[in-house]
């Protein structure tokens, strides 16, 4: 079990950083969408969109590759990480004249092109030192990615916070994202060389042959990704404006704020479940791994399921509180969301054990059939339907993402009792449903009045069998807490 005690450590650091990250980023946007308008709002989440789909192009998913072959060959990370970074750079080049050309063929104004470039170089930058971060993910050190992330967060907020308030426009927020990150590229790269290992910069062809011929389904995955998640606000854009992006990503960025959830937990586990099913030869380590994964599903269900539900019955009264009544017209967008975001709960897990098992070909097949379900499906409904259609489009390519990547996962590793998982959650759910619909208090006392309810029926039912007390009491080092925790070994 200890590899559920490095779990316990790697998520703790990882959590408080994203956490914190997120919610940085998120009162950045809010901030943003308040003081300049849904039509800037919306110009600014093109140029974020964007820019993320076309790093991807810089990153061709050698990031991801990275965690799972340092993860088991420690003694190749200086050559890997030397190599890989020759290669971003050279792929950032040809990115960079690609968009300034696509730029300047869409007619796009000159304001919104300045803003698209700077925001690509910050996205340059940040996926150069996620490539460096995969070093403390080899090590298991990720408090020192937390640490740094944390470091960004704040130094980024103080200073984005400042401009906005000096009306110093668009513009100079752009400009403070690119020398912020630039900044914490340096120390990371100053911190890796001088604590974990000396990086080679010296090309070797045949090395990053392997590296690109490795991440190459990384690469068409992470495109995939890109396209699903963000070619919505790009298409709104192209169709129907800045100010349908505005309101639309007022909603999204609520979303992706939560995701942050999974999306920390299945990234701490990512490098020891390679790790792991490498070595699954053992009974002990094939075992270990399948309860990683089925506690995991567990979890993020009976955690994602309520969240949703949340968001779905409170929509209105949550984006009129972060926004204001001038995006009152986000909350529909919000309703359909919430259940993308209980998909992607679970997707994020499936997705994450299939590039794990070496079975990231697989992932690419599913990300690429949704990406394609989610493009057909917003040319033939935003058109129609603005924001609602963007929402439906997203909401139904994630569904086929998670029942595509659920197949492979229970054919080709292992299939989960998933009857055993649902129902008590459903019903707690439905309690939770009732309790916040019909109590006449103000948003915040509903929320907590849900959260109440929800987790006494869950307990009520026994969700959590002896299996997951001793799960839980693995995750906690403290031996005075676990004598608190009921059942032994």
């Amino acid at each position: 079990m200890d590899a559920v005690r490095r779990i316990a450590r790697n998520t703790i650091s990882l959590s408080i950083a994203e956490l914190v990250g997120k919610l940085g980023h998120f009162f950045i946007f809010v901030y943003i969408a308040r003081a300049m308008g849904n039509v800037i709002f919306g110009t600014f989440n093109f140029a974020y969109a964007f820019s993320l789909i076309a790093v991807v192009f810089t990153d061709i998913g050698i990031n991801y590759m990275l965690i799972r072959e340092v993860s088991k060959h420690r003694n190749k990370i200086g050559s890997y990480i030397g190599n890989s970074f020759l290669i971003k750079f050279m792929f950032s080049i040809i990115t960079f004249i690609i968009v300034i050309a696509t730029m300047n063929a869409g007619n796009f104004p000159d304001s919104t092109k300045a803003v698209v470039y700077l925001i690509l170089a910050y996205m340059i930058l940040r996926t150069l030192c996620d490539l460096l971060f995969t070093v403390f993910k080899a090590y298991e050190s990720m408090h020192y990615e937390a640490l740094i992330k944390f470091l960004n967060t704040i130094v980024l907020v103080i200073f984005i916070f400042f401009v906005i308030f000096q009306n110093l426009g668009i513009m100079a927020v752009s400009i403070t994202y690119v020398a912020v990150q630039s900044f914490v590229f340096i120390l990371t790269f100053i911190l890796v060389i001088k604590k974990f290992t000396k990086i080679s910069f010296r090309f070797d062809s045949g090395l990053s042959k392997e590296i690109i011929k490795k991440a190459s389904p990384f690469t068409l995955s992470l495109i995939f990704a890109g396209i699903y998640f963000y070619i919505d606000s790009i298409m709104l854009l192209l169709i129907k404006g800045d100010a349908a992006v505005g309101l639309y990503s007022a909603a999204y960025n609520i979303t992706l704020a939560i995701l942050v959830i999974p999306g920390m937990y299945t990234y701490a586990i990512y490098p020891i479940l390679s790790r792991k099913y490498a070595t699954n030869i053992l009974p002990e380590s094939n075992k270990t791994v399948k309860l990683i994964y089925e506690r995991s599903f567990k979890y993020l269900y009976v955690i994602g399921l309520p969240i949703s539900i949340g968001l779905f019955v409170l929509a209105r009264q949550i984006i009129v509180f972060i926004y204001g009544e001038g995006y009152y017209g986000s909350a529909i967008a919000l309703q359909i969301l919430a259940w993308f975001v209980f998909m992607k709960f679970l997707s994020y897990l499936t997705g994450i054990v299939l590039s794990s098992i070496d079975k990231q070909y697989l992932r690419m097949y599913s990300q690429g059939f949704s990406a394609f379900v989610n493009v057909g499906a917003n040319l033939i409904l935003i058109p129609r339907y603005g924001i609602v259609g963007a929402g439906i489009a997203t909401l139904f390519s994630e569904f086929i993402l998670f029942i595509s990547s659920h197949y492979y996962v229970s054919k080709y590793f292992h299939k989960i009792k998933i009857k055993n998982i649902i129902l008590k959650p459903i019903i707690a759910s439905a309690a939770m449903y009732a309790a916040v619909y019909f109590t006449p208090l103000p948003t915040l006392f509903r929320i907590l009045v849900g959260i109440a309810v929800y987790s006494i029926v869950v307990l009520a039912l026994k969700y959590l069998d002896k299996q997951d007390i001793i799960f839980v009491k693995k995750l906690i080092p403290n031996k005075e807490v676990q004598r608190l925790i009921p059942y032994e070994e």
